[in-house]
């Protein structure tokens, strides 16, 4: 298990490094961090969406946690969801320091293979409500945790990254289950 946790965390450390900038570039990038413009098109709840939104890879924020310790940590932002909802706004991040929140709970379980980062909602956590997206623009709109299904991201060596969002989020009652699918793609700024 030592060995497992060990070999994880130098893959995640690799990744991080061949993602950062070089330290010329580094200005205004937080050390152990490197920030991506996105595009994420998808459907949400039946309604199609496009929007931009901004992925941090960022190195592993706490090792305190009850579902392992993440190898690294990614953030994907679009819009506000709980105070500005639109649809497909999403927060979604393996820690809830993504969201600027003083706790750093680990939100999610983490898993690298070579460049691609996988991130899948631990659903003991998510009512926390860390993580959250949202179908409509309404000031009634529910807000979903999600719950199922997950995120991977491949981060390349040319300062771009891709990837794919599957998840499924409650709302609770009388909100109910949503699903939200999209892709993303952009580029380290």
């Amino acid at each position: 298990m030592r060995a497992r946790i060990m070999l994880s965390t130098l893959a995640g450390a690799a990744l991080v490094a061949t993602a950062l900038p070089a330290p010329a570039q580094a200005s205004g990038t937080a050390r152990g961090s490197a920030s991506y413009s996105v595009t994420i098109s998808g459907n949400v709840n039946g309604r199609n969406f496009q929007r931009s939104g901004t992925v941090v890879l960022r190195s592993t924020v706490t090792r305190v946690t009850t579902n392992g310790v993440n190898p690294v940590d990614v953030c994907l932002k679009s819009g506000f969801p709980a105070g500005a909802p639109d649809v497909g706004a999403i927060w979604y991040g393996s820690n809830s320091a993504c969201v600027r929140s003083a706790a750093s709970l680990d939100m999610a379980f983490v898993s690298v293979n070579g460049n691609t980062v996988t991130v899948s909602p631990d659903k003991r956590i998510s009512a926390t409500s860390a993580n959250n997206f949202t179908a409509t623009s309404s000031i009634t709109t529910c807000i979903y945790y999600p719950v199922e299904g997950g995120a991977t991201y491949t981060f390349r060596d040319n300062g771009t990254v891709s990837g794919r969002i599957s998840i499924r989020g409650f709302g609770g009652y009388p909100c109910g289950n949503s699903t939200y699918n999209a892709t993303l793609s952009g580029r380290r700024n």
